[in-house]
């Protein structure tokens, strides 16, 4: 919920900066800064989602995916532990969508920050009129 909150703040304060653009020119940098700092901190934390997701409770995960497979067919926990690696291999191969999917959010945030910081440096706006 805070996250959500955050981002709306970071939202209206771009819309109200964007709008009183007509008011002084400069608030299109205050703009370009709240753009960035919100792409920022949406790739930190879609980075931390990913980290915890597919690298720290990655075991439990394969834990469910063995008791489902378990489940659905005639295999036992002996079978499955003689071919861990092969069932290993198989689930991360199952995991590569979603990881991809990720991997696709975090570069778009960081895309995003990269475009806004380089537009805050070469953006010429006439502040005085």
């Amino acid at each position: 919920m805070k996250k959500f909150l955050i981002t709306l703040l970071a939202v209206i304060l771009i819309i109200v900066c964007g709008a009183l653009k007509n008011v002084w020119a400069g608030f299109v940098y205050f703009a370009l800064v709240f753009s960035c700092l919100i792409s920022l901190y949406w790739a930190v934390i879609l980075i931390i989602n990913y980290i915890n997701r597919f690298h720290k409770q990655i075991e439990k995960e394969f834990n469910l995916y063995i008791a489902q497979k378990i489940n659905k067919s005639n295999l036992t926990l002996e079978d499955v532990e003689k071919n861990r690696k092969a069932y290993l291999k198989k689930f991360s191969r199952s995991k590569w969508k979603e990881k991809s999917i990720e991997i696709a959010k975090i570069a778009f945030c960081l895309g995003l920050f990269i475009g806004c910081l380089i537009l805050c440096f070469t953006l010429k706006v006439q502040v005085h009129k």
